[in-house]
């Protein structure tokens, strides 16, 4: 009987009487490589030449080649995208360490073709599991501190130094955003009071009011949070 293959993992299964000679370099591949690649491997993905949806490499092969089967791994670092992008995985039990390392664009998850999806913020990890069906966000580990110096629209757990030194500008908070969703804002230069930053709604309310927020306190250090149409946008901080 020939080998087949693991459903979760493609690790090499010896069929009886198969690999006669060979099961020992059989048994050691799935030990080093399959095993060792799906609980300790960190692989980068360069989406720079690829195109949306980018669908995560399953080959049975069981080799050093972490990009034949990049479903496998434990962890991976997506970079070089220059637009949003889809990344689809395998509709099997898999647990995921996520990076995404860029600054300005989101990776969104998606189980098979149609399945469930899960975005990842820019600058953003996350520790996530899938039954094959569903995401569940076991950890994040929020965005780093960003600095801006001009107009930009935020996502969700960003953390920004806003330094106006140079001038009043205006920051605009995610569009649809979910209950929850927070945005965190400093004033790096401690020049809000002469050169004022505002919080553009984006539609939504801030504090309940159909109205931007404009920030004349010299330092000020606030976080808005979303907590669903009726009042928008809440200060955490005032």
């Amino acid at each position: 009987m020939t080998s087949t293959y693991s459903s979760l993992l493609q690790l090499e299964l010896i069929g009886s009487g198969d690999k006669a000679t060979a099961w020992g370099n059989t048994t050691n591949n799935n030990l080093q490589y399959g095993l060792e690649y799906s609980i300790a491997g960190v692989y980068t993905k360069n989406l720079s030449a690829a195109s949306s949806p980018y669908t995560l490499t399953t080959a049975n092969t069981i080799s050093s080649a972490q990009a034949d089967n990049e479903n496998r791994q434990s962890a991976i670092v997506f970079t070089g995208q220059g637009s949003n992008f889809i990344i689809q995985v395998a509709a099997t039990q898999k647990t995921f360490f996520l990076r995404n390392n860029n600054t300005s664009y989101t990776i969104t998850m998606r189980i098979g073709a149609s399945g469930n999806t899960y975005v990842i913020q820019p600058s953003t990890s996350v520790f996530l599991a899938t039954d094959g069906t569903n995401w569940f966000n076991l950890q994040t580990s929020g965005t780093e501190w960003a600095t801006k110096t001009g107009t930009y629209t935020a996502f969700p757990g960003d953390n920004l130094f806003a330094n106006t030194s140079g001038g009043a500008f205006t920051i605009t908070l995610p569009a649809s955003p979910a209950v929850g969703d927070e945005v965190r804002f400093l004033d790096l230069a401690n020049t809000f009071d002469t050169n004022n930053l505002t919080v553009a709604r984006n539609s939504e309310k801030i504090d309940g009011t159909a109205a931007d927020l404009t920030v004349a306190t010299e330092g000020a250090a606030f976080s808005l949070v979303y907590s669903g149409s009726t009042y928008g946008w809440k200060l955490t901080e005032k």
